[in-house]
């Protein structure tokens, strides 16, 4: 089964939940989103980081460095079966980043199982 109308709307959907929730620092709808043994990995300011669910829900509140603009879209969605592979294009607090997620289908919810992203170099809207 490679995706249908319902099924690409409720990943784009946990994926847009995913981006709300960590702008809002909301740990418990973080943990809602991704299964408890996800992985955070990816490049910010030229540096390699690499975290657990816990650690990256911790950092959230700490990301909070401005006020908007914020931008989230879907730049690629790739569903088969029970995974789905989502990158997002999002801006936030003075950077673009992209995001792949990678989400299973477990128990009829869809959960992140790994974030990996990058922190686009310099600043301003539209990369």
């Amino acid at each position: 089964m490679i995706g249908s109308p319902d099924r690409d709307a409720a990943v784009a959907g946990v994926a847009k939940e995913y981006y709300a929730a960590m702008l809002d620092a909301d740990g418990d709808r973080l943990r809602n989103i991704f299964h408890h043994k996800a992985i955070i990995v990816g490049h910010f300011g030229g540096e390699l980081e690499q975290s657990t669910l816990e650690a990256f829900i911790a950092s959230t509140p700490d990301a909070r460095t401005g006020e908007g603009p914020f931008e989230c879209r879907v730049d690629n969605m790739a569903l088969v079966g029970d995974i789905a592979v989502i990158t997002l294009g999002g801006y936030s607090y003075g950077h673009w980043f992209s995001d792949h997620l990678s989400l299973v289908e477990i128990e009829g919810q869809w959960r992140i199982v790994s974030k990996t992203f990058f922190c686009h170099p310099g600043k301003g809207e539209g990369h």
